[in-house]
Parts: structure tokens; C-alpha cells; sequence
């Protein structure tokens, strides 16, 4: 999957469903948790998500500039 179809696979998934963990999204879209790790990450520092901690996981949402 490219990065611009991941990207956008990302923001619709959670529009629709916001607040989900990674593997959550790597099950919704599909793709390997590894790679969806490091993208979601560079998303964060890019400013579309935030990302809160949850017990052992993190939790990511859309930024409100994002929707």
C-alpha cells in the first residue's frame, strides 16, 4: 500500500471509529503493525493524530485540524 493510501486509509478509518490502538488500525486496514508503527508515529510528529497512552497501549486520534 502506498504512503498516500495509508495515509488516507488511516484518517478515514478513524473518522469514522476515533480513538483506536494500533492494532486495531493494522486489523481495519490491513497492514503489518511493524510498518504501520512508524508511520503512525511520523503522523503524530506531522501533527494528524494524537496519541495518548492507555494502561500498556497507545491510543490515536485525529487532530482537530485533521477532520
Amino acid at each position: 500500500m502506498a504512503n498516500v493510501m495509508l495515509h488516507k486509509s488511516i484518517k478515514s478509518l478513524l473518522k469514522k471509529t476515533p480513538f483506536l490502538t494500533q492494532s486495531d488500525i493494522a486489523k481495519n486496514i490491513k497492514v503489518d503493525k511493524v510498518r504501520l508503527s512508524g508511520f503512525l508515529e511520523a503522523m503524530v510528529e506531522y501533527g494528524d493524530l494524537s496519541v495518548k497512552r492507555l494502561g500498556n497501549s497507545k491510543v490515536y486520534s485525529l487532530n482537530d485540524r485533521s477532520k
